[in-house]
């Protein structure tokens, strides 16, 4: 193959390739797998439209989606149609201005062989706010300035590492036989399965570990600094090589985090009610079946309403009509 795998990727998500390389796209998908490589283009993409990078002369959003899903002709088998499905409509989401970064879930078992697997973690940075969805499945929402180094698989390994600059949410799947480690700087924090926020300051030499939910452990390079539970936090400075564990409210402590909207595997009814909450509308659903379809999407840095019911029902196939402070939603159903 003449291109990388992800330049490849790239270069579809940017409208560039060449009718051979789309068909090099075409038979990728198909064989099953690089879900990574994928992300990884959709990241660096979309980096070009944030930063204002790629100001192509006759970028049209609707003309845009339209080519997509013109050159992603749906193959009869469902397994590949859900794939290209999957494929199209996170083009078509990057695309049409950036809005959102989003990973549906693929039906049916992945073809492991076909996954790039990195054994070196890779950097991954970011100068504006950040949705990571990681190989095992747990997430990760990003402040701004900051950036997470991670493998493409946890695979084979007895801790699932990554080390963090800046400030980030974790929201750690499950796994007691593979503990979540986060480095930041000397600080090491292990958790099971749990949701907590970190904040590295480098400039200071200050980490502050802030928990919503679960526990987690907080290290140096000697001892255990704290283990904290929801509502608690621990700061340790780094010139004073002092921690101090404090009480607090973790909802007021983590204030940046409401710049952001994130819906991850979550149903259409769950949605309605965050959406009605956010933006202070009411929600109707028209045809009830439509309620239970799954998607996950990440909305970031104060996306309006009509962007959001937008993109919502480009992923589920929904039709959302905002009217008089009315939320209309109808559809087939999923």
């Amino acid at each position: 193959m003449e291109k990388p795998v992800i330049q490849l990727f790239k270069n579809f998500i940017l409208n560039r390739c060449s009718t051979e390389e789309i068909a090099q796209v075409q038979e990728l998908i198909r064989s099953g797998g690089y879900e990574a490589e994928w992300r990884e283009a959709m990241e660096t993409s979309q980096a070009l439209f944030t930063d204002g990078k790629f100001t192509e002369p006759e970028l049209n959003e609707a003309e845009l989606l339209q080519k997509i899903k013109q050159k992603i002709a749906l193959q009869p088998d469902p397994v590949k149609k859900h794939s290209w499905k999957w494929l199209g409509i996170a083009a078509a989401v990057l695309l049409v201005g950036s809005l959102a970064v989003w990973l549906n879930q693929p039906a049916g078992p992945k073809n492991e062989t076909s996954m790039l697997k990195t054994e070196n973690p890779v950097k991954h940075q970011h100068t504006a706010h950040k949705w990571i969805k990681l190989p095992d499945g747990s997430s990760v929402q990003l402040n701004q300035d900051s950036h997470l180094e991670y493998a493409d698989s946890f695979e084979g390994k007895a801790l699932r590492e990554v080390t963090l600059i800046g400030e980030g949410y974790f929201d750690i799947k499950h796994d007691p036989k593979h503990p979540f480690v986060i480095h930041t700087g000397k600080i090491k924090t292990t958790v099971l399965g749990t949701a907590f926020n970190i904040k590295a300051d480098a400039a200071n030499q200050l980490v502050v570990v802030t928990v919503t939910r679960g526990k987690v452990k907080v290290e140096d390079e000697q001892k255990t600094l704290a283990v904290l539970t929801p509502d608690q936090q621990l700061s340790w400075n780094a010139k004073a090589g002092s921690a101090v564990k404090l009480k607090v409210n973790a909802v007021a402590a983590l204030e940046w985090k409401k710049h952001d909207l994130i819906m991850d595997d979550i149903t259409l009814a769950e949605a309605a009610g965050i959406i009605a909450e956010r933006y202070a509308v009411k929600v109707q659903f028209e045809n009830e079946k439509v309620k239970a379809c799954r998607f996950t999407a990440a909305f970031l840095n104060k996306n309006d309403i009509s962007q959001v019911l937008k993109v919502v029902g480009e992923i589920t196939g929904a039709t959302l009509t905002l009217k008089d402070n009315l939320v209309q939603i109808d559809g087939p159903g999923c």
